[in-house]
């Protein structure tokens, strides 16, 4: 399977690549729209351990490194199923700074957040996209994301997960320090939450 685009430097886009254990079928898509399919040999599976390597080729474990990406790369998410058509096309209408994977609960099985926070190698520089995480609402009135000054009464408490309280403006695309961690980990205990030792 092969196909050749033009690509505008700087532009954002999206791309996507489907596989069917059970059918074989393996499907390329650019901006929401097909390339490609094929099926691929009998018998081939995703294994469960491993590594995840992205921006490289990577031929062998321990090495074998060749064709570095030089680019950018954002919201990378692997999935536990076969994503149709339709969803791969809604997420690259979505744009940049969408949450359309955010959906997918837990489908979306290895999620970009969690990619972020794992060991990287060779020339990674992490950049601010411009994305802002957006006020979620509830029944037509803002949620109150914020863990400072509450005066909540205990039954009264809003629901919180760890990902709520990274994506708020105090924490969202901040380089990790020792003043972020203990940042994070005063907010973390506010909310009631046990504090892990780092």
């Amino acid at each position: 399977m092969s196909s050749k685009v033009t690509e505008q430097l700087g532009a954002w886009r999206h791309s996507c690549y489907t596989w069917s254990l059970t059918t074989r079928a393996a499907s390329v898509y650019y901006d929401g729209l097909l390339l490609g399919s094929g099926t691929t040999p009998s018998g081939r599976k995703v294994g469960v351990d491993g590594y995840v390597v992205l921006g490289n080729e990577f031929n062998s474990y321990g090495g074998g490194f060749g064709y570095p990406f030089g680019g950018e790369l954002f919201k990378v998410n692997l999935f536990d199923k076969e994503l149709s058509a339709a969803e791969v096309k809604e997420m690259a209408d979505g744009g940049l700074c969408s949450e359309v994977e955010e959906k997918y609960g837990r489908s979306r099985y290895l999620k970009w957040e969690d990619m972020l926070l794992e060991e990287k190698s060779g020339n990674v520089t992490e950049i601010d996209v411009g994305c802002t995480p957006e006020p979620k609402e509830e029944d037509g009135e803002e949620e109150n994301n914020s863990t400072e000054d509450c005066e909540c009464e205990q039954g009264n408490r809003t629901t919180f997960s760890q990902w709520d309280l990274l994506r708020g403006e105090k924490f969202f695309n901040r380089t990790v320090s020792v003043e972020l961690v203990t940042e994070l980990k005063q907010a973390w205990a506010i909310l009631g939450k046990p504090v892990i030792s780092l």
